[in-house]
């Protein structure tokens, strides 16, 4: 499987986060998922202590449902951590489907 993941971040009082995966091969790829959560992004201080999770707290349709991703072609989410401390975390974007994919950046809030 050729599918790759990335992790952007934006500081701006709230951090946003988009979090993608792209077909980088030349066939199709389809995914499975076991739940409505496509994706889940997690943030630890530089001691690897857990601060935040965007799932902490909500719930999801319990449904398989596939998604095929033609090469060249994406899937991207977005998620904010509203209000966050000062500090340097590193964030992981996680896909919850049947392929184990990831993606990491560290980030500063003032």
């Amino acid at each position: 499987m050729s599918l790759d993941a990335t992790l952007a971040v934006t500081t701006n009082g709230d951090v946003q986060f988009s979090f993608s995966v792209v077909n980088e091969g030349t066939t199709a790829v389809t995914l499975t998922f076991s739940s409505g959560k496509r994706a889940d992004i997690v943030v630890r201080d530089l001691s690897g202590e857990e601060l935040w999770r965007w799932s902490d707290g909500r719930m999801f349709t319990q449904a398989i449902t596939r998604a095929t991703l033609e090469p060249g072609e994406q899937i991207e989410q977005s998620y904010t951590w509203e209000d966050p401390p000062s500090g340097t975390y590193v964030a992981t974007g996680i896909l919850e489907a049947d392929s184990d994919l990831e993606a990491e950046a560290e980030f500063t809030v003032e």
